[in-house]
């Protein structure tokens, strides 16, 4: 018989444990279905780059950008901004976003209150320093609390595209790709742009094809126009 070879256990963290648990439950038990867009992020790269001239102030990421966009329009789409739970779709009147960060202790969801009713800076701020409390293994569980959405943004590691898995009872959530070049045809010819893929993937039990769409197509055309004085 083959020796085994060599290994070493490396033990799950509560948090690992809890999360094995959270995606085995949306894996089996939530109908899920997902739609794609692709974002031109020229005029969000262009915007961050006068931002960096024009002083030493930190400046927003592109995912501080996403959640502002995210927050305006779940307005809209109220099915989106809720949970499904058994006495029905419990769909919010605040917009609280949750936003993934990568820790050593695994995926952490901390979540800006309000997002809707707040300034980019504001929402810059917040994110900037929650995400430090939780890789410093800081965060309240208060602040991982009763967001209505989530968006999961991958950073730019050069990935195409990916799922990002619900977060019940929350109704969907939003997986950001890395930004990339790739060629894009504008006015019959064939360039080469920035562009990140947005997936949205939503819960068929809650949300269908007449609900999605306008959302994420609202958010690319946001993004796309960022930097005009009613996109910031």
């Amino acid at each position: 018989m083959p020796k085994e070879p060599d290994f070493k256990i490396i033990p799950q963290s509560r948090v690992r444990e809890a999360i094995a648990e959270r995606v085995s439950t949306t894996n089996r038990e939530i109908p899920q279905f997902r739609f794609w867009v692709e974002v031109d992020a020229s005029a969000m790269i262009a915007w961050r780059s006068q931002r960096k001239q024009a002083g030493p102030a930190p400046v927003p990421t592109f995912n501080d950008i996403i959640i502002h966009v995210v927050a305006r329009r779940l307005r809209e789409h109220p099915r989106l901004n809720a949970w499904l739970t058994p006495e029905g779709l419990k769909s919010f009147k605040q917009v609280n976003v949750g936003f993934a960060v990568a820790t050593e202790a695994g995926v952490l969801l901390p979540t800006i209150y309000d997002a809707d009713t707040r300034g980019l800076d504001e929402i810059a701020a917040e994110a900037r320093e929650l995400t430090e409390e939780a890789r410093a293994g800081r965060l309240r569980a208060t602040l991982q609390m009763n967001a209505g959405f989530t968006v999961s943004n991958i950073g730019p590691v050069g990935i195409d595209y990916f799922d990002a898995i619900i977060s019940p009872p929350q109704t969907g959530i939003l997986a950001v790709a890395s930004i990339k070049e790739r060629p894009v045809a504008r006015e019959g010819k064939v360039v080469v742009r920035p562009t990140m893929i947005l997936t949205l993937t939503v819960d068929h039990r809650a949300v269908d094809g007449a609900d999605a769409p306008p959302f994420l197509t609202a958010v690319q055309k946001d993004l796309e126009a960022w930097g005009a004085p009613d996109e910031r």
